[in-house]
């Protein structure tokens, strides 16, 4: 892949790619991502998406970054908790305002800060159209507000892998870091790797299966390549649990 100068160290994955590192289907990932339409009083009307792309589309054909990609995951998670889209979008615009980000949900300031934003979002009063915040919402978000539970929730959800550069996460490893697998928008775009190398995890997994799998191939991938056995074990690993089908 050949980018644009102003591109490179930002991570770019067309939203199939960013869909299964996010652990969704694509479908979802453009909802949540893009946006969507939808039906009320008997009119269409356009809902804003919750993590807005920021790269124009080129043929049809959008790229998403490594913070907008991962700004999926805290989506889901927030999904996962039982929060709505639209109480999600304005927890992101809030925080966005707040921290001077455009992808708030992978800052520093979130991870710290995040708990504040949950509880003045509970508090605000509704204007500009947006429906109010549904009282089992509010239930939730009382529950993720509390100095612990926050904490707790978005480590789990993301931020016990990663490493930080200034505000922003700059390197993510997905199976955590006992795995040497992680993905950095500095190394071969973005793409999931063997750590301390630029080998991507699915080169690895196609060569093991060309030479007919198992132990003896795994060996012999890892010779090819400069690698520790348990390097090549770690890639098989991440591309056996990592791409399970989405949810």
């Amino acid at each position: 892949m050949n980018a644009p100068a102003h591109l490179l160290g930002l991570g770019l994955f067309p939203f199939p790619e960013a869909a299964r590192l996010a652990q969704l289907d694509v479908r979802t990932a453009r909802r949540w991502a893009e946006g969507y339409s939808i039906g009320r009083n008997g009119q269409k009307h356009f809902s804003r998406g919750v993590a807005p792309p920021g790269l124009e589309p080129a043929r049809d054909h959008r790229d998403l970054t490594f913070a907008e990609m991962l700004t999926l995951r805290l989506v889901k998670a927030f999904k996962g908790a039982g929060l709505g889209l639209p109480t999600i979008r304005r927890v992101a615009e809030h925080a966005a305002a707040d921290f001077g980000v455009d992808t708030p949900f992978v800052s520093r300031r979130f991870r710290t800060d995040g708990r504040k934003v949950l509880i003045e979002i509970r508090n605000e009063p509704i204007c500009g159209g947006e429906p109010e915040i549904a009282s089992r919402e509010r239930r939730l978000i009382d529950a993720l507000s509390g100095q612990h539970q926050f904490a707790e929730f978005v480590e789990q959800s993301l931020f016990s892998n990663v490493e930080w550069q200034d505000d922003l996460v700059s390197r993510w490893w997905p199976l955590g870091k006992s795995c040497a697998v992680n993905l950095d928008p500095q190394v071969v775009f973005g793409a999931p790797h063997v750590t301390g190398t630029r080998v991507p995890t699915r080169v690895i997994a196609e060569a093991v299966k060309a030479e007919g799998g198992g132990d003896a191939a795994a060996d012999a991938v890892a010779e090819w390549y400069g690698l520790s056995p348990q390097h090549v074990r770690d890639a098989l690993r991440f591309e056996t649990e990592w791409f399970r089908p989405a949810a």
